[in-house]
Formats: C-alpha cells, sequence, structure tokens
C-alpha cells in the first residue's frame, strides 16, 4: 500500500531525482524563468520555496551551510537576492504559467518563475 506516500519520483532513481532539481533550481535562480513539464515544474517549486523562506530570514553562518548542502556558492547568493525581494510576501514565491503541450509527446509545458521579478519590471 502506498498511504502517505509524497512527492514525485518522476521515472528516476532518488540520486537522479536530487540531481534532477538541483539543475532545475540552479537554472531558475541564473535565468529567473524555466519551461519544464508540469510535474517537473510542482516538484521544483517544493523544492525552492522552502529554501526562499529559509534565505529570508537572518543568514547565518549555520543556515548558509543548510543551504550550501542543496545549492552551490553562487546559487545561494541568487537565493539571497531573490529573497530579499519577497521580504514582504508569506509565501507562493514561483508562478506556473501553462504553455501549450508538445507535439512530439503531448506533454503539458509550464513557464515558472519568481512572482517578484515580473512585479518589478
Amino acid at each position: 500500500m502506498k498511504h502517505k506516500v509524497q512527492g514525485r519520483s518522476l521515472g528516476r532513481t532518488a540520486n537522479h531525482r536530487r540531481a534532477l532539481l538541483r539543475n532545475l533550481a540552479h537554472e531558475l535562480l541564473t535565468h529567473r524563468s524555466i519551461v519544464t513539464t508540469l510535474p517537473k515544474a510542482k516538484e521544483l517549486q517544493r523544492y525552492v520555496e522552502p529554501l526562499i523562506t529559509k534565505a529570508k530570514g537572518e543568514l547565518t553562518l549555520a543556515t548558509r551551510r543548510s543551504l550550501l548542502r542543496d545549492l552551490s556558492g553562487d546559487d545561494v547568493t541568487e537565493l539571497v537576492e531573490v529573497a530579499g525581494q519577497n521580504q514582504d510576501r508569506p509565501g507562493g514565491y514561483t508562478r506556473l504559467t501553462k504553455l501549450p503541450v508538445t507535439r512530439h509527446d503531448n506533454a503539458r509545458e509550464v513557464r515558472i518563475d519568481f512572482v517578484a521579478t515580473k512585479e518589478a519590471k
């Protein structure tokens, strides 16, 4: 029985899934917006939003080290910048915008981006 199994396996092993989410988070923090499939984007939201919440607080050495477990040093710097833009927002830092399905496999694609960067423009 699969009671209370949370998250999506995305058809990958745990290590592969962890690497995928780290890479997607890196691309999102670097480019501020990426296009990916709907299940990957929803998992990326679950991965990135708690990191932003953690970076919004006082950035002590312990907090920075805990963020470095999940991201690289450059990504942590970008994350702190994004957290600063979302300082007054209680949550919901990312937005999913549905795009047309792909022609070759009919997969639902979405654009995931940060809400605060969209409002700043």
